[in-house]
C-alpha cells in the first residue's frame, strides 16, 4: 500500500531541514527573493514527495508552511502553485481512507477497514480546546489553523463580494480567498466521504461523529444555522453573479474592468474560472451537510446516537425556509445545485411541507405511506383541491419551477436508481418510471391550469411539458 501509507511519525529531519532552509527569507518581506524562494520550496516538496514513486510524506511543519504560503501569497503564481500542491499531497497521503481503496488490495477482501491518522496535520482547528484560534497569534513564524469562526468569516466575505457589495480587496485577495475556501471544502470532503461510506456499510456512527464536518458544525464557537445559511447564500449569489443576464452581475463587470485597468491580465482571465470552481466547491459543501443529516437520521433510527450528539435543524429544512421567504432564489438555487437525487429530495420535502391535508385523512396517510417518498410528491397534484392549496402557499411560478427541475433531475438519474425511487410511490412498478413521471408532470400542469384558467406557463414550464410529451411519444 504505497499510495495510502502513514505519514512519517519519525520526522525526516534531512528533508525538512533542506526544504525549510529555502524559506530563510520567509519573514524578510522586503527581500526581493521571497517569491522565488517560496516557489523553490514548493518545487522541493513536490520533488521529494510526489515525483518519486515512493516519495516521502512531508512533515507537518512543511504542510503548515505550504498552507501559509497560500494564505499570504502576493502573486497569482504562488496562490495557484501552493493550492495545487496541497491538493496533490492530500491525494497522495490521505488522512482518512478505506483499506480497499488501494487498487493493489485483493478484490476478495470482505470488508473495508477505515484508516484514520489522528496525528496528521490539519488546516482546521475544530477542537473545543482551541480557544485562542480566532486570534492572529504567530507561532514559530506561522499563523494558527483556520477556526470555525474564521471559516464563517471567509464565507461571509465571499458572500458580500458575490452580492456586489463594494470591497477594498484586490482581485488577488479575492482569488486567494476562493482558493482557500476550495481547499478547506476539499479537506471536509476527503475526511467525510470514507467515514460516511464506512457508516453506511458498517453502521460505524462513532467514526462519522468524529468527522471534521460534524465537529465543525457542532462547534460552540459558531452558530450552525448562520453557517448553513451563509453557505446557501454564497451558492445562490455566486451563481447569480456568474449569470450574464443578471443586471447586477459583479463578475462580468469586475472581470471586464480588470482587463482594462489591471496590469496583470492573467489575474483577470483566471478569476471567472476560479469563481466557477468555487461555486462547485460550495455546492459540494451543501451536499456534505445534507448527507451528514441523512446519515445522522439513519443513526438515530438505529439507536446509535446519544443525547451528547446534540440536535441540529436539518440542512434541507433550512434551505426550504430560505426558499419560502425569498422565492426569487428558488430558480438560481435549483440551477446551481445539480445533484439530481438530493434536488428531488428538496423539491419533495418542500411540496409536502406546504401540502395541507384534511385533518381527518392525515393520520391515515401518515400510517399508510411515507410522505417524504422522493417521487411521491407528484401525488400532491392528483386533484385540483390539493393543487390549489399548494399554489396558495407556495405560488404558481414556484410550483412550475420545482416541477420542471424535478423532471430534469429524474432524467439525470440512472434507470436502476429511478426504479428504486419510484417504488416508494404509487407509480406502477411494471411501467417505466420515467413514463409515469412524465405523465405526472403533464397531469400536474393540467391541474395548475384548472386552478387558474389565466395562468401563464413559464418558459421553463413549457420546456418541461415539451420534454415530457417527447418522452411519452418515444415510449409509446
Amino acid at each position: 500500500m504505497e499510495k495510502f501509507r502513514r505519514r512519517a511519525t519519525i520526522t525526516n529531519r534531512g528533508m525538512e531541514e533542506n526544504a525549510m532552509a529555502i524559506l530563510e527569507s520567509f519573514c524578510a518581506h522586503d527581500s526581493s527573493h521571497v517569491h522565488d524562494d517560496r516557489l523553490a520550496f514548493l518545487e522541493a516538496v513536490r520533488f521529494a514527495s510526489i515525483v518519486p514513486e515512493n516519495g516521502t510524506p512531508p512533515t507537518n511543519k512543511m504542510m503548515e508552511a505550504i498552507f501559509e504560503i497560500m494564505r499570504e501569497a502576493k502573486s497569482l503564481e504562488l496562490v495557484v502553485a501552493s493550492y495545487q500542491l496541497l491538493c496533490e499531497l492530500e491525494k497522495h497521503f490521505p488522512r482518512v481512507y478505506l483499506s480497499n481503496e488501494d487498487v493493489k488490495e485483493a478484490p476478495s477482501s470482505k470488508s473495508a477497514k477505515l484508516i484514520v491518522f489522528e496525528e496528521a496535520w490539519l488546516p482546521f482547528a475544530v477542537g473545543s480546546d482551541m480557544a485562542s484560534s480566532d486570534r492572529s497569534v504567530v507561532s514559530k513564524g506561522f499563523k494558527e489553523p483556520i477556526s470555525p469562526s474564521g471559516f464563517k468569516l471567509l464565507l461571509e466575505s465571499l458572500n458580500e463580494e458575490a452580492e456586489g457589495i463594494e470591497s477594498s480587496e484586490t482581485k488577488l485577495e479575492l482569488l486567494a480567498k476562493m482558493y482557500m475556501l476550495q481547499y478547506l471544502i476539499y479537506i471536509f470532503e476527503a475526511d467525510f466521504l470514507p467515514r460516511n461510506r464506512d457508516f453506511l456499510e458498517n453502521s460505524n456512527w462513532i467514526s462519522l461523529k468524529d468527522s471534521l464536518l460534524n465537529k465543525f458544525l457542532g462547534s460552540r464557537r459558531i452558530n450552525y444555522k448562520d453557517v448553513a445559511k451563509d453557505t446557501f447564500f454564497v451558492l445562490c449569489n455566486l451563481f447569480l453573479a456568474r449569470t450574464p443576464t443578471n443586471s447586477n452581475s459583479g463578475t462580468t463587470k469586475s472581470s471586464s474592468d480588470d482587463m482594462h485597468n489591471n496590469n496583470d491580465s492573467a489575474l483577470a482571465l483566471s478569476l471567472p474560472e476560479v469563481e466557477k470552481c468555487t461555486l462547485k466547491a460550495v455546492e459540494k459543501l451543501l451536499k456534505l451537510m445534507i448527507n451528514l443529516d441523512l446519515s445522522k437520521k439513519k443513526a438515530d433510527a438505529q439507536s446509535l446516537t446519544t443525547r451528547a450528539d446534540g440536535v441540529r435543524t436539518p440542512m434541507v429544512e433550512l434551505i426550504m425556509d430560505e426558499l419560502f421567504y425569498d422565492k426569487d432564489l428558488l430558480s438560481p438555487f435549483l440551477q446551481a445545485f445539480d445533484d439530481p437525487i438530493l434536488k428531488l429530495e428538496i423539491v419533495s420535502q418542500y411540496i409536502h411541507k406546504y401540502n395541507v391535508k384534511p385533518s381527518t385523512r392525515k393520520r391515515k396517510l401518515d400510517d399508510s405511506q411515507d410522505d417524504t417518498a422522493v417521487i411521491g410528491f407528484f401525488n400532491c397534484f392528483l386533484n385540483s383541491t390539493s393543487t390549489k392549496a399548494i399554489v396558495k402557499k407556495v405560488g404558481a411560478e414556484a410550483v412550475q419551477v420545482m416541477l420542471a427541475h424535478a423532471l430534469q433531475a429524474c432524467m439525470s438519474i440512472p434507470k436502476e436508481q429511478l426504479h428504486e425511487l419510484a417504488s416508494d410511490s404509487k407509480n406502477d412498478a411494471r411501467r417505466s418510471p420515467l413514463v409515469s413521471i412524465c405523465n405526472d408532470i403533464i397531469s400536474a400542469f393540467t391541474k395548475l391550469r384548472e386552478t387558474d384558467e389565466h395562468l401563464q406557463i413559464l418558459p421553463i414550464g413549457k420546456e418541461a411539458l415539451f420534454t415530457a410529451a417527447s418522452v411519452l411519444s418515444t415510449k409509446s
